[in-house]
């Protein structure tokens, strides 16, 4: 029997929720903050908003509580009051939720839009924790969100009862996993619930016109501003990241996933931080780059649509970012440019067909 091979090419999501880039109120907009997020929390501006949209509250000791697990009748209730539900279900009251129970109103348009069904015994176990597969089930439906790109977390396959919803958020850029893992029974926050509701209210927000370099919803999310600001190397990093658009170790025109004659395959899993080879990814990047470094210059050539010496580039780039890249001296490194062919099933397995049209349009012609 022939070895299977795998090489991984996962690429690692820093935090379980992307650091998605959209507009945000500055710190000194935020009265009477919570008293344990600290100023120095990603979140800390997204919380806050949240709050003073009534979508969240608070302890009346002035505390949120972030990392306090979220039940699932706190989960009802914060989509509930975050977007109107359809209702497209006859409504079946559950066993174990009476209609003197404070959310009984949100448990009940939950089940009409089809989000919340009873267990093989009539209930919703409604003081049980929300889990990341339930949630995203829960925010799919509520969104309307479609599945854009199928492809897998290891640890959720095709026959996941999720996996289509797990789809969805990830293929919609509202969460990227953890290390090519989504963890789908890990219980939710109330830090991390409040981040996913924020960033879908923000989903179809206009690009800032005070900045309009902005990065493709979902992608680079491995490098966030603040690392991109302080580290050099990580614009470079960034930069490699999306050559493999177009350079790869297998022959020219392999189609990812499929299986190579010698048993390799390349696996690109669901909650990779690849960004496409695209102009909104290639200017936002162009922000960060030094001014008259290796790295403008190079951005600037691709922004002209000259990828004639993308072997070249990526070395150069592995050289600035990756210290083993110098010291390897018996590494294999024979490199091939993918044919178009490849280069467009590569954009559309990982980008879907908005990637592929995107391409098309930016690099078809030039």
């Amino acid at each position: 029997m022939k070895k299977n091979k795998i090489v991984s090419m996962v690429a690692a999501a820093a935090i379980l929720v992307p650091a998605l880039i959209v507009p945000i109120r500055a710190e000194a907009d935020v009265i009477n903050p919570f008293t344990d997020v600290s100023k120095n929390s990603p979140y800390y501006e997204l919380i806050h908003e949240m709050r003073d949209r009534h979508i969240i509250s608070g302890y009346e000791n002035g505390e949120f509580r972030p990392t306090e697990v979220i039940t699932r009748k706190h989960a009802a209730a914060l989509v509930n009051r975050a977007v109107k539900l359809p209702a497209t279900k006859k409504f079946v009251p559950f066993k174990d939720v009476s209609p003197k129970n404070a959310f009984y109103n949100d448990i009940k348009k939950l089940q009409q839009a089809g989000i919340y069904e009873p267990d093989a015994k009539g209930n919703l176990n409604p003081n049980e924790p929300i889990t990341r597969a339930e949630m995203a089930k829960v925010l799919t439906i509520a969104f309307d969100l479609k599945v854009k790109v199928n492809l897998d977390f290891m640890d959720v396959p095709k026959t996941h009862p999720s996996s289509k919803y797990i789809h969805a958020l990830n293929s919609n850029g509202i969460t990227t996993g953890n290390y090519g893992f989504y963890e789908p029974d890990k219980p939710v926050t109330r830090m991390h619930y409040a981040v996913f509701l924020q960033r879908l209210l923000h989903m179809n927000d206009p690009i800032d016109p005070s900045e309009p370099a902005q990065r493709i919803r979902g992608q680079l999310a491995k490098f966030s501003p603040e690392q991109l600001e302080s580290d050099p190397t990580m614009v470079a990093e960034a930069m490699s990241s999306m050559l493999h658009q177009k350079v790869t170790m297998s022959p020219s025109d392999y189609l990812i996933l499929d299986e190579l004659e010698d048993g390799w395959r390349e696996v690109y899993w669901a909650g990779n931080s690849f960004g496409q080879m695209a102009e909104e990814n290639i200017l936002y990047l162009k922000r960060f780059a030094k001014k008259d470094s290796m790295e403008e210059a190079i951005l600037n050539k691709w922004l002209q649509g000259d990828f004639s010496q993308v072997i070249k580039d990526y070395e150069d780039l592995q050289y600035i970012y990756n210290q083993e890249y110098s010291n390897c001296t018996i590494c294999d490194r024979n490199y091939n440019i993918r044919t178009n062919r490849a280069e467009e099933y590569f954009v559309r397995t990982l980008f879907g067909e908005e990637g592929l049209q995107r391409h098309r349009e930016q690099w078809g012609a030039k």
